[in-house]
């Protein structure tokens, strides 16, 4: 298997990215030993929105490269803290900010890194493998069937997608977890209206639609390759 490398001032830039991220996500565990919850996250708001506006956004960045937030958290806690409009319309510039870095750092590592994300990730392979260059209908899928985000995206950079097609549909595969999320969020405090009950029940169907698809992808992709 290749090695990869990148430019030495990537390289720094990426390692102080981390470093700041990872000691943001250390902070976060040691104040809340007992699980990172919306609730939580809703109970540290400002008085000043555009102040929750700023946290909310750096956290969506934090995400961008760490795997143990539960973006559902950050839909969730935008939900509780604003106004369903103004949340929707922060989530949608959250996912955007949480799939971008890592894009471009699978660009700059290029296509030889794709081994190593197949080596480590069997289920990426199987929906992609013989897709490089820029399929839309696999950039929506890559947001569908469980993978993490951060791969998804470090694929599809490294993968020469272009970052219209790659935004776009990262975008539509993950606006269906997000909204029922946020409305979530939104009607918290009235656990058993109807809004909050139809929004839970489209995440679990959400949920076990991708299950259903990345079951039967894989099959499909078993029985071709012993044909």
């Amino acid at each position: 298997m290749r090695s990869f490398h990148y430019e030495k001032k990537y390289k720094f830039l990426w390692g102080l990215f981390l470093l700041a991220a990872w000691s943001t996500v250390l902070l976060l565990f040691l104040k809340h030993q007992d699980g990172l919850t919306a609730q939580s996250l809703a109970s540290y708001q400002p008085e000043r929105p555009f102040i929750s506006f700023l946290i909310m956004l750096g956290l969506f960045l934090l995400k961008s490269v760490d795997f143990f937030i539960h973006s559902g958290i950050l839909y969730a806690a935008d939900g509780i803290m604003f106004s369903l409009p103004v949340a929707l319309v922060l989530n949608l510039v959250g996912i955007i900010i949480t799939v971008t870095p890592t894009f471009f750092l699978g660009h700059i590592w290029g296509p030889q890194v794709i081994e190593i994300l197949y080596s480590k990730y069997p289920k990426l392979k199987t929906f992609t493998q013989g897709t490089e260059g820029g399929n839309f209908m696999v950039a929506v899928l890559l947001r569908t069937v469980g993978l993490p985000i951060q791969i998804g995206s470090v694929y599809m950079g490294a993968a020469n997608y272009s970052f219209g097609r790659f935004l776009s549909g990262s975008v539509l595969g993950l606006l269906p977890r997000m909204v029922p999320y946020t409305v979530m969020g939104d009607s918290a405090s009235k656990l058993d209206s109807p809004v909050f009950v139809i929004a839970l029940t489209i995440e679990v169907l959400i949920v076990i639609a991708s299950l259903v698809i990345g079951a039967v992808m894989i099959k499909r992709r078993t029985a071709s390759e012993h044909t």
